[in-house]
């Protein structure tokens, strides 16, 4: 019988282990759980997608909940930077009764881009919680052969 919970013990040990590195490996890369004593991070990583044409780069990011004054875009030759903030607060009193509510969504994402872009002619569009930004690319320089004098 002794047999028996030792091995009992033996797997529930070796259960503990593989989830520590479970843990370990695959959640502290991407900070999905927070480690002991920290909070869950308030900003989660928007659902994102890059694509390259002929002329363009489009971005595509998936924002649920959010209103367009809840995004702020920022778009360099090579980087893209989505945030999307929204806060609600609801206070109620009556007689002998008060209730406050605060209720708070956050996405964060920064694209690296392909190619480089002209930042300045950017163009977004939000439709349906989906963001959809158009960045032109930065036209090639030719290369130019030059005679020798």
């Amino acid at each position: 019988m002794r047999d028996f919970w030792d091995e009992m013990r033996r797997m529930r040990e070796e259960m503990d282990r593989m989830f520590r590195e479970l843990n370990e490996r695959v959640y502290s890369r991407e900070r999905l759980l927070p480690t002991p004593g920290e909070r869950l991070p308030a900003l989660r990583t928007a659902v994102a997608d890059v694509q390259e044409t002929d002329e363009n780069v489009i971005a595509t990011v998936e924002l649920p909940g959010m209103k367009k004054g809840d995004i702020s875009l920022t778009v360099t030759e090579n980087m893209l930077e989505v945030k999307a903030e929204k806060k609600e607060e609801e206070k109620e009193e009556k007689e002998g009764y008060k209730s406050y509510r605060s209720r708070y969504a956050g996405f964060y994402r920064r694209l690296p881009l392909p190619v480089p872009v002209d930042s300045e002619n950017a163009k977004a569009t939000y439709k349906n919680g989906v963001l959809e930004v158009t960045m032109p690319k930065v036209e090639k320089k030719k290369k130019t052969e030059i005679s020798i004098e």
